[in-house]
């Protein structure tokens, strides 16, 4: 496979201001893979290699010795030292000294992470196990790009969310990946079971309301959206049609924050909203199989997706091959 590549005249080099012996050069190229080409070498500002192949092809004697996190950590800086960044610098050496260049570069090794989940580019999850000379016993979670939760999300979807996320990065085992789906599955059917029996509050999603008479058209005798209304107006404004149809006009509100949860009108996905801690008796039914969907499922999937694990469908479980 040949690599395509351009040749780009540098239009000017400024300098800011003077950092003495702390230069820092960051350079960045428009394409997918942002490498370029300079003096025949292949540039990236960073590079990352895996070692969970080299730790499951160990023998059983030094696989028992290197067994926890923190071992294979210490190995890892341990091979870094005393191997990897000299291999690095002299490698750098060769590719520099026949073009008659002093390689100035340092490589310094900078996170380790115990797993991590690429959606696309720049939008990934790492669990970090050591970051910078801290070590993390319980890897830290930290994303880039990504909402799992979001300030809507609801306070037990947070729950729900958190633990299946953490098993996917730290449980999900590719060679058992059978089993796994197993376990996943039973998993997420008693969370289900859980949501199911939940009290609305704890399922419904928190919003804040705004230019709610920018997108009503007709609040009383019927309900009438305007164009692009968003679901937090769509939602409450729902509620003020009902209030006003049930003669409580004096709880009809149009700022502020409230929950809200998803609805079916015929087979249409709808939404109510509702001030909090105040869900009146006349509130339309939840439709828990949306909300569930829209709650769990599909932040979900996102990343069952990319894994390669069957996504989850609406009966919540996922689909066994056999092949």
């Amino acid at each position: 496979m040949k690599m395509k590549y351009q040749i780009e005249e540098i239009e000017s080099i400024e300098q800011l201001e003077n950092f003495d012996n702390e230069e820092v050069y960051d350079i960045e190229v428009d394409d997918n893979s942002h490498t370029f080409i300079a003096n025949d070498i292949l540039v990236h500002n960073s590079v990352y290699t895996t070692y969970g192949n080299f730790f499951k092809c160990m023998t059983k004697e030094y696989r028992e010795k290197y067994k926890t996190d923190r071992s294979k950590v210490d190995w890892i800086l341990n091979f870094n030292k005393k191997f990897l960044d000299k291999q690095n610098n002299q490698w750098c050496d060769e590719m520099y000294s026949p073009r008659h260049g002093k390689n100035v570069h340092e490589f310094e090794l900078e996170t380790i992470v115990r797993s991590q989940i690429c959606v696309k580019k720049k939008k990934y999850l790492k669990g970090y196990a050591y970051v910078k000379g801290k070590f993390y016993d319980k890897p830290k979670i930290s994303g880039t790009g990504i909402e799992i939760i979001k300030s809507t999300t609801p306070k037990l979807c947070r729950e729900i969310l958190s633990d299946l996320m953490y098993s996917l990065m730290f449980d999900y085992d590719e060679d058992k990946k059978m089993e796994y789906i197993m376990l996943f599955n039973q998993k997420l059917a008693d969370y289900r079971k859980k949501f199911y029996n939940a009290p609305i509050e704890d399922i419904s999603q928190s919003v804040g309301i705004g230019d709610y008479k920018k997108y009503i058209i007709e609040d009383k005798n019927e309900l009438i959206l305007g164009k692009q209304c968003p679901v937090s107006v769509q939602a409450i404004a729902r509620f003020n049609y009902l209030a006003h149809k049930n003669g409580e006009d004096n709880k009809i509100q149009y700022a502020g924050k409230i929950k809200y949860y998803n609805i079916m009108i015929g087979d249409k996905v709808c939404y109510f909203g509702y001030p909090a801690g105040e869900l009146p008796s006349w509130a339309p039914k939840i439709s828990k199989i949306t909300q569930w969907q829209k709650t769990v499922i599909e932040p979900i999937n996102r990343f069952l997706e990319v894994m390669n694990i069957p996504k989850v469908n609406a009966g919540n479980a996922q689909q066994l091959t056999l092949f």
